[in-house]
């Protein structure tokens, strides 16, 4: 297992050369990628998988006034990002694959999955909205002691079998990251949401390919994201 020394996009290579060291071994591999950048990179470097995009839902952005604190402060790249975004005069950014990311994701045959998060749909409201954290908050932000990534690759992979993508009870790849690119990977094994807790054909975290070595996870309320 790999441990980085902080968070972020800047172990994006990294992430994906363990992940080509490893793929030989299984058939799918699943990338969470809001804009697509991430799933690009694996598409170009690993193209003896099946490789799977899981994005954001419609109606998800990153709002911009918000970044002042919390991981787009605390991460260098993210900043960066933030910057960016405020020297533009951007209020809000939505979370969405570009067009030319989906010409080239289209062009290598990486199929997209768009849809609900498991842990990060309904819930989200009721906590942000209601001020009503739920059982499903507990557990997300359980899993994010081990790294955001964690979270997001299971999410993903509940999402990509859901969708009818991989199927149920497959060992596949799966990474996501801290908020932009790669820095957590894992083997799971798959399964669809509903069956999640199935106590033989559920899902289950095999192995911890890579992981920051401290995390840094949002606040619970993640003002910047609606």
């Amino acid at each position: 297992m790999r441990v980085f020394e902080r968070p972020g996009p800047v172990n994006t290579d990294e992430v994906i050369n363990i992940l080509k060291e490893a793929s030989f071994e299984y058939k799918y591999l699943v990338v969470a990628s809001v804009t697509g950048e991430s799933a690009v990179k694996i598409a170009e470097a690993i193209n003896d998988m099946e490789i799977i995009c899981v994005t954001c839902p419609q109606g998800m952005y990153w709002e911009v006034e918000e970044m002042d604190n919390d991981l787009f402060a605390e991460i260098p790249e993210l900043r960066n990002a933030r910057d960016g975004w405020v020297n533009k005069g951007l209020k809000r950014v939505a979370m969405n694959i570009t067009p030319e990311n989906r010409v080239k994701l289209d062009k290598m045959n990486v199929e997209v999955v768009r849809g609900t998060i498991p842990l990060f749909g309904p819930t989200f409201s009721m906590r942000l909205h209601l001020q009503r954290p739920t059982s499903l908050d507990i557990m997300a932000k359980t899993l994010e002691l081990i790294s955001p990534g964690t979270l997001v690759s299971m999410e993903a992979v509940l999402m990509a079998t859901d969708a009818g993508v991989i199927p149920e009870d497959e060992l596949v790849l799966a990474c996501a990251g801290t908020e932009m690119g790669l820095d957590t990977s894992w083997v799971l094994k798959s399964c669809a949401s509903a069956n999640l807790f199935h106590p033989s054909k559920g899902f289950r975290f095999v192995e911890l390919l890579a992981k920051p070595g401290i995390a840094a996870n949002p606040d619970i309320n993640i003002d910047y994201l609606r």
